[in-house]
């Protein structure tokens, strides 16, 4: 028997609580034996904070520029710097629903309304964010290696983030290769797509062409680029802790990782809109390792405030941004 909407909805609600209230069970007495004086008394230091937003800022925009040259590359669209930013920060509101397509399905509109073709730009945003996830595996196991030994229950984690993030590198990179260098690769795509009748199989094909269209320097150039988008997330953090508690900066490589390893855990977990509660409960676990607790406690709390204005200072510059323009786009697409 098939479960209804509301039986699936008062499942996953129930999976959020129990998350929660795992972190509130590994956090719950420290954080009790808080008090007001203690959370008050760490106030941030002006400079540093001020420089971590500029750089979180450039992260995002970043991001949104490689989605624009992963389109480019693909010969997807040729949008202007201007369109595809106003795009891509408009669609990122939809990570604060629950369920990680809304985010897609939301740039797929704005996309249209730009004239860039729906499904290949949200298939590029998939790319991106393959890169993106794969290559912060990789960050987090080169900045914290002891990952396991911070978290409860770590010690019995069987995979590291390296070997995770360069199997998922590598298993994707084979992947692709199959489905577009080789014989066997084009005969069972095909098939698959006769196999799913001619609707799906339509919208198959037209994801397989556009796998095709893949060269391994752009890959290699997408990775670079999400990978340095880490090394700067990394300095923002650090720099954002460290505005608030100075002992940040001794720890520096723990704290870069602190970062890599919560905004991840926020990222999989789907039932939390954009990680809400999941990243700052991961990193207030970490974070009291490398500083006190209260300080813990405090930049856990603020970085959610950091992280939502980075996302929504430029959306209030989109006004000011040049009118709207056709995308470029190819025939083929």
């Amino acid at each position: 028997m098939r479960a209804g909407p509301s039986v699936i909805r008062a499942l996953k609600a129930l999976l959020l609580v129990l998350v929660v209230w795992g972190i509130y069970r590994a956090l719950g007495p420290s954080i009790r034996q808080l008090t007001w004086q203690d959370l008050t008394r760490w106030r941030p230091a002006i400079l540093p904070l001020l420089a971590s937003f500029v750089l979180l800022l450039a992260v995002y925009i970043a991001h949104g520029l490689l989605w624009r040259r992963i389109m480019a590359d693909l010969a997807i669209g040729r949008p202007t710097a201007a369109v595809a930013l106003r795009v891509y920060f408009l669609s990122s509101l939809g990570r604060y629903v629950p369920g990680k397509l809304w985010q897609l399905a939301g740039l797929a509109v704005l996309a249209r309304r730009v004239g860039l073709p729906p499904g290949p730009a949200a298939a590029a945003a998939v790319l991106g964010q393959f890169g993106f996830l794969t290559t912060g595996l990789l960050f987090l196991g080169l900045t914290l290696p002891q990952w396991r030994n911070a978290l409860p229950g770590g010690e019995n984690v069987p995979v590291g983030p390296v070997a995770l993030g360069t199997g998922l590198l590598v298993l994707g990179s084979v992947m692709l290769w199959v489905v577009v260098a080789t014989p066997i690769g084009h005969g069972l795509r095909e098939r698959l797509a006769v196999l799913l009748g001619q609707r799906v199989g339509e919208k198959l094909r037209a994801a397989f062409d556009l796998a095709d269209r893949v060269r391994l320097r752009d890959a290699a150039f997408w990775a670079v680029g999400y990978a340095l988008s880490w090394l700067v997330l990394g300095l923002a953090f650090l720099l954002f802790a460290g505005a608030f508690a100075p002992a940040a900066f001794e720890n520096a490589r723990f704290v870069a990782g602190t970062v890599a390893a919560s905004y991840l855990a926020g990222y999989v977990f789907l039932l939390a809109p954009a990680g809400i509660g999941v990243r700052e409960g991961f990193m207030l676990i970490l974070l009291r390792q490398a500083v006190p607790d209260a300080a813990a406690v405090v930049i856990s709390v603020m970085s959610r405030l950091w992280f939502t204005a980075a996302e929504l200072l430029p959306l209030a510059l989109v006004p000011a941004l040049p009118p709207e323009a056709p995308a470029k786009t190819e025939d083929t697409v």
